[in-house]
């Protein structure tokens, strides 16, 4: 079988669709939970935000490994064996749907008990918990939506899975910005949510039809095939819980001991912070249906090159992205919010900016082990960043608040990183972490530098502080990091970088001939 590269100019029109995508939405969720809290109260933002975070931990536990496995099994079989993946997608179509009506009615008779009992609200309308189960109902639509999302990039086809992403995501976040705006309360909210879940869920499905022939719609359970999958789907389902509550933990401890509206200002915080993995992410998404094809076709020394240019290309962004959030977005939160959100989550946004930085540097190496069939050693070391976290995070919640929960988020993948790439390196690259840590290490001083420096300075004459100072300082700062960074990165990189410039170059002097 011939082998497949994956250059990081292949990946460019995924990553900046994905990119371009996500900022546009990222600048409608603003606007909606402005509205949100201008318009029916940080108490409703909080709610919300903790109806994501129910759906979110029954989603992870109705996956079951599904979905990685459904990616990794279409990418390295659809040519070679047809009737394989006809039969996985009939077999995990049966459990997605099971899954569903199964947790819905689950979450839908647990609801007044999960309201009343564990939120901390002074006052709870029957009509709220309503839309807290038609919001909880919409959002687990995600459980069989994520297995024709699954699909999609199976059949390697990202640009297609970011286009339809941000189209049903837009679509949901315009349909709030509208509802809002003409004066529509919870119960209008929640109707939405229902609307635009169906809508998501029936293009998604169009699309994995369209790429797969019918074979999405043929439910047939067959034993044999999940059997012979489910080694490897386990791993990843007890990965994924345990990822899950190390990563969500905060939101849990911030729900169970502090007031429900903290929840929401926490969810602001976090929303933004995000986006600091969003350029690993997507890179690390769209290189793992073919590092899954490709790992055991290639050359050993061909595809950990292209693992070493893909780590280092997100070291390269990642880093300027942190930056961003970091510095650009307390000001963002100003602007669009008030000073009580401001105040209540500005440290908070800066640990979890932290907290995302690292977890982001795993992004890639994470993915390789996972198309090597390893996803043992990500368990590992969450199981043991788990045992720590949980107890903290009760801790520093209750004693620090918002900080204290964000602080945990950090604390959980810096211990992941300690037990996670020293196995990584050596059962996947046969070799020293300490390669992994002082080339990872050498990019976060250099970004400390180069946006610290600009920012000591301006802070001095008076002007750090401030919106004009704190976006002066972001762009010295990058443009000092990508110079700098440029000695760091390796020569693959740099040749990549080198020949994409050179045909954007060609392309624009054509166009202006």
């Amino acid at each position: 079988m011939g082998s497949r590269n994956i250059p990081i100019g292949g990946l460019k029109r995924n990553i900046t669709a994905n990119i371009i995508g996500q900022g546009i939405l990222m600048i409608l969720s603003l606007i909606s939970t402005r509205l949100i809290f201008k318009g029916l109260g940080s108490d409703v933002l909080g709610v919300i935000y903790f109806s994501m975070t129910v759906t979110s931990f029954v989603i992870t536990l109705s996956d079951m490994g599904v979905s990685h496995t459904i990616t990794r099994e279409i990418a390295a079989n659809r040519h070679k064996d047809a009737g394989y993946v006809t039969a996985l997608i009939g077999s995990t179509s049966v459990l997605a749907w099971s899954a569903y009506l199964l947790f819905t009615l689950v979450v839908i008779i647990a609801a007044p008990l999960l309201v009343n009992q564990w939120l901390q609200i002074s006052k709870i309308e029957p009509s709220t918990i309503l839309s807290f189960q038609i919001i909880s109902a919409a959002l687990l639509l995600a459980i069989p939506r994520t297995l024709y999302s699954s699909m999609i990039s199976g059949y390697e086809r990202l640009d297609l899975w970011n286009l339809t992403n941000i189209i049903t995501v837009g679509f949901q976040q315009l349909g709030l910005i509208a509802v809002l705006g003409w004066g529509g309360g919870l119960h209008h909210v929640a109707i939405w949510y229902a609307i635009s879940g169906v809508a998501g869920l029936v293009i998604f499905a169009a699309i994995a039809v369209r790429l797969s022939g019918f074979r999405a719609w043929r439910m047939s359970y067959q034993w044999p095939v999940i059997k012979k999958n489910i080694r490897f789907g386990s791993h990843l389902f007890i990965n994924s819980m345990v990822g899950y509550f190390l990563y969500q933990i905060d939101r849990w401890t911030i729900s169970r001991f502090l007031p429900v509206k903290m929840l929401g200002y926490y969810g602001v915080a976090q929303s933004l912070a995000s986006k600091c993995g969003m350029v690993p992410g997507a890179v690390a998404s769209a290189a793992f249906p073919a590092l899954s094809t490709g790992v055991g076709n290639r050359e050993r020394a061909e595809w950990i090159g292209q693992y070493n240019k893909l780590q280092d290309f997100c070291c390269y962004v990642i880093i300027p992205a942190s930056a961003a959030v970091a510095m650009v977005g307390i000001v963002v939160m100003a602007l669009v919010f008030n000073y009580e959100i401001v105040k209540a989550a500005w440290l908070p946004l800066l640990f979890l900016s932290v907290g995302q930085l690292l977890l982001g540097l795993q992004y890639v190496p994470y993915m390789l082990s996972i198309a090597m069939k390893k996803p043992e050693l990500s368990l590992r070391a969450n199981i043991r960043a788990l045992a720590v976290v949980i107890p903290l995070a009760v801790l520093l919640t209750v004693n620090y608040g918002l900080a204290g929960a964000a602080l945990t988020t950090g604390i959980a993948s810096v211990i992941h990183m300690i037990f996670f790439i020293p196995r990584f390196s050596s059962e996947c690259l046969n070799n020293r972490a300490r390669q992994w840590y002082y080339k990872t290490g050498l990019f976060i001083v250099i970004g400390g530098i180069s946006y610290g420096l600009p920012w000591l300075v301006l802070w001095l004459v008076g002007m750090g502080l401030n919106l004009y100072g704190l976006v002066a300082a972001y762009i010295l700062g990058t443009v000092l990091f990508f110079i700098s960074g440029w000695f760091v990165i390796g020569l693959e990189l740099k040749q990549a970088i080198s020949e994409y410039l050179s045909k954007f170059k060609i392309q624009m002097i054509r166009k202006t001939v």
